[in-house]
């Protein structure tokens, strides 16, 4: 593990303003409520992204330029219209034969209703569960990492309060086959906590500054032999009062950005999200509560990344993922719609990183756009958007030493950055 800890030590990020000229958001349709009566019609899938030559190693990640695959205002990817509450929307996102699952960036455009998405394998049937939540209001993003169907498909199924249109980018591929090696990714689809019927942890909310600890090997599809990071998605249902949700390690070491909900609201709703939690060498993962009143909590995880007890070289093969511990970059300040960028160390790289978006206007909706300098501009945020100090997720192409990024609101932007992770891209990216 030579390789991580140098790089941890010397990954120092430098943060500058780049000078390009500002550009303009590309305009979005948007869906309103009184279009909920229109109606729908399948038409011909769109191709989706071709993967490349060759093969690769099992588990190992793959970035490609944004690709969109899916857009209902359009009928790219077999459907035109708005997806009604309950309806669901399969699309091709990939080839079974080189992948097994795809990181994909979900977009619900302005107006976004509240409610959630289920996203989830074609072929198979939904289970109940919640992807990605609706706040409402403006345009809403999150990138997500799903397993391919047998046909190289993702069902989406809408549990939003009224019809609404949904976008889907292809950021990169996991590649297909049983991974062994360190850093590797493999599926899982198993949930790990549940504080309402004591699922890995006694049957009780979990209390005002109070912390709940569920051990994860041999739980949810993780071996007992561990992992070194999971890809988990983690909900804090209808809270009652606004606060955080703080989640490290077991022992406490590795925290990552914090989970903000807000409670009082008329209709409590449940606040989520998809990432990565790096695991210590326990495989234990902890949850706190900072808010003024008890939650219950909610863990699925997704995928893992594989440990290799005898800690060879294989750890550092191209496509692995190596955890870091989260490293703070300076608050970068775009000026309205001015471009902006973080410096980072050339390399064969994508990072995972968190950002943390505020304004000076509490509460607004923030979009961003984020892409390589190799990577074109579409216009449009097809890779982030974030709202106000909730953590945002990313796995961003860094191979060429920075990555752009472009507000696409009038309004001043500070962004916090966080790097808790990298890929090793392979080479021709």
């Amino acid at each position: 593990m030579g390789k991580i800890s140098r790089l941890a030590m010397g990954c120092s990020l430098i943060v500058g303003l780049l000078t390009s000229p500002p550009v303009s958001a590309a305009s979005q349709t948007s869906a309103s409520q009184t279009a909920a009566s229109q109606t729908s019609a399948p038409i011909a899938s769109a191709a989706p992204v071709s993967p490349l030559a060759g093969s690769g190693t099992a588990g190992a990640y793959h970035q490609v330029a944004a690709t969109r695959v899916l857009d209902t205002r359009s009928g790219l990817g077999g459907y035109r219209g708005l997806v009604s509450p309950g309806r669901t929307v399969t699309f091709k996102a990939g080839s079974t034969n080189s992948w097994q699952a795809a990181v994909l960036d979900v977009t619900v455009p302005t107006p976004a209703p509240a409610g959630s998405l289920s996203v989830y394998p074609s072929g198979t049937s939904w289970d109940g569960r919640v992807t990605m939540t609706l706040t409402g209001g403006g345009n809403i993003q999150q990138q997500l990492t799903v397993r391919l169907g047998s046909d190289g498909g993702v069902t989406i199924r809408s549990n939003a309060r009224y019809p609404t249109h949904i976008l889907v980018d292809v950021l990169g591929y996991y590649w297909a086959g049983t991974a062994t090696l360190e850093g590797m990714f493999a599926p899982a689809n198993g949930r790990v906590l549940d504080t309402r019927n004591g699922i890995g942890a006694p049957r009780a909310a979990v209390g005002a500054g109070k912390k709940v600890t569920v051990a994860l090997p041999g739980r949810g599809g993780i071996p007992a032999g561990g992992a070194i990071a999971v890809i988990a998605n983690v909900a804090v249902l209808a809270p009652r009062s606004t606060g955080q949700l703080v989640v490290t390690d077991g022992d406490g070491s590795l925290a990552t950005p914090r989970l903000r909900f807000v409670g009082h609201q008329t209709t409590p709703q449940t606040m989520q999200t998809q990432r990565i939690v790096n695991l210590g060498s326990d495989g234990a993962l902890t949850f706190t509560n900072s808010s003024a009143s008890s939650v219950q909590l909610v863990v699925d995880v997704f995928g893992y990344f594989v440990r290799d007890s005898a800690e060879g070289a294989s750890g550092d093969g191209l496509g692995s993922y190596v955890p870091l511990s989260p490293q703070p970059v300076t608050a970068l300040v775009l000026h309205g719609r001015a471009p902006g960028g973080l410096y980072l160390p050339a390399g064969d790289r994508a990072l995972a990183i968190n950002l943390v978006v505020t304004t000076d206007r509490p509460g607004q909706s923030v979009a961003l756009g984020i892409h390589a300098p190799h990577h074109p501009w579409t216009g449009s945020p097809v890779v982030s958007s974030s709202a106000w100090l909730q953590p945002t997720e990313l796995t961003v192409d860094a191979s060429a030493g920075s990555v752009l990024i472009r507000s696409l609101i009038d309004t001043d932007v500070a962004l916090h950055c966080y790097i808790t992770g990298l890929y090793w891209l392979p080479h021709g990216v």
